[in-house]
């Protein structure tokens, strides 16, 4: 059975974690917390990636393309959000983890970055990549 989280039923931009491929091997996943309306609802968001990450096969590895456009000031100050998403994906969520892409980087980006690196794991950290290409496709192509 599918995760379904309760707030995206109401409204699908509620959060931001969508699959956006799946091959025989990995599983691409995209967010982008500018277009999610409750961007600062930090139980919510962390409810939202648990359900739909446990969903992935142990089998399979996975990407998260994590798209900062428009990422300014307001998404900044929840770095709560940030925290915590790097607990639970560094505690539960690492072992098949293979890459994340961070696209359209910001400076508020990065001073979040700096904010939660303490709480990745070297094995997270070491599957961080910054990518200035905003092109989706040109990233998904190259795990196809």
């Amino acid at each position: 059975m599918s995760y379904i989280c309760s707030l995206c039923t109401l409204d699908p931009l509620s959060h931001s974690l969508v699959k956006l491929k799946e091959t025989k091997n990995i599983i691409i996943f995209y967010s982008c917390p500018s277009k999610a309306k409750l961007y600062f609802d930090c139980e919510g968001i962390i409810n939202h990636y648990n359900g739909v990450l446990s969903e992935i096969p142990s089998n399979k590895k996975w990407i998260w393309i994590f798209d900062s456009i428009n990422f300014h000031f307001k998404h900044f100050k929840q770095f709560d959000v940030g925290i915590e998403l790097a607990k639970l994906i560094s505690t539960k969520f690492s072992n098949n983890l293979l890459k994340i892409i961070i696209i359209n980087p910001t400076i508020y980006i990065s001073l979040t970055y700096n904010i939660v690196y303490p709480f990745l794991s070297k094995k997270i950290n070491d599957t961080i990549e910054f990518n200035n290409d905003s092109e989706i496709k040109n990233i998904i192509k190259i795990y196809e």
